[in-house]
């Protein structure tokens, strides 16, 4: 029989509560150890299905879902996996190469890349600005004097951060738009995203975005700094303007459409 203690800290095993030690058993036990990648996907996609949540109506049953224990297996998941923690290191050597006073991880989860710049930059005060954080992700960082978490962001970052976040909304560029306003006027935005249905979390009506972002985003003024791993740099050079973005936002939506439309046509041919 597998124990929780071969995977997680005894120490770490107080701040997980009973019952979410007994679903992180079944899981461990069902995958003889942590899942593979895809495996965490499916069980994400089984837990979205138990609570019917809708893509379209982002109401109590979704709150229910990214309170599951699921998102403490993937926080925990993130800690163990060589691909996960190399892009994080990467992106945690880039902000310290900005040496940025203050990092704000917008949707930071359990706080992986948070703890990795807080490590790297003594100096620099590192926020992750969470609406759903666990008791052993707080633990954690208490384990740094320059990390905290938030519920909102506060104030002037000179580095926003997020990481696989905007596919998880229903109003990604809106969201941008507001989230920006808390940068200073020389700071970067370094975002990730996956806008493709790799699970059922990922809203498809944000799909339209994967070839569009960067181009919304420009409108929006934004100019592409450079390519770091699977993430973008994003500086804002003059005044935000949704408007504009919200402009190339309705023509991708039109051509998402019309593309589904027709490999559906073709398909039936």
């Amino acid at each position: 029989m597998i124990k929780l203690a071969d995977f997680i800290d005894i120490e770490d095993l107080k701040s997980i509560e009973h019952k979410e030690q007994l679903w992180l058993q079944s899981a461990f036990e069902r995958f003889n150890g942590f899942p593979t990648l895809e495996n965490l996907w499916k069980i994400m996609d089984e837990i979205w299905h138990k609570y019917n949540c809708d893509p379209k109506n982002l109401d109590s049953r979704v709150d229910n879902f990214y309170s599951h224990p699921i998102w403490l297996l993937s926080g925990l998941f993130i800690d163990q996996h060589q691909i996960s923690l190399v892009n994080r290191q990467i992106f945690a050597q880039w902000v310290s190469a900005k040496k940025p006073k203050r990092v704000a991880d917008f949707g930071g989860g359990f706080g992986s890349l948070a703890r990795m710049i807080a490590e790297s930059n003594p100096e620099t005060f590192v926020e992750v600005i969470e609406p759903h954080p666990h008791k052993l992700a707080i633990k954690k960082s208490k384990e740094f004097n320059n990390l905290s978490y938030k519920d909102n962001l506060e104030g002037k970052y000179d580095i926003l951060i997020a990481t696989d976040v905007f596919e998880h909304v229903s109003d990604p560029l809106g969201l941008v738009a507001e989230t920006s306003m808390f940068l200073n006027n020389e700071g970067f935005y370094l975002i990730a995203n996956h806008f493709q249905p790799i699970i059922k979390c990922h809203l498809p009506q944000s799909y339209h975005l994967y070839h569009t972002f960067d181009y919304a985003l420009e409108e929006m003024n934004f100019k592409i700094i450079e390519k770091i791993s699977y993430g973008t740099v994003y500086k804002l050079i003059q005044k935000l303007s949704l408007d504009r973005a919200r402009k190339i936002e309705k023509k991708s939506k039109r051509l998402w459409f019309f593309t589904k439309y027709l490999h559906r046509r073709i398909e039936a041919m």
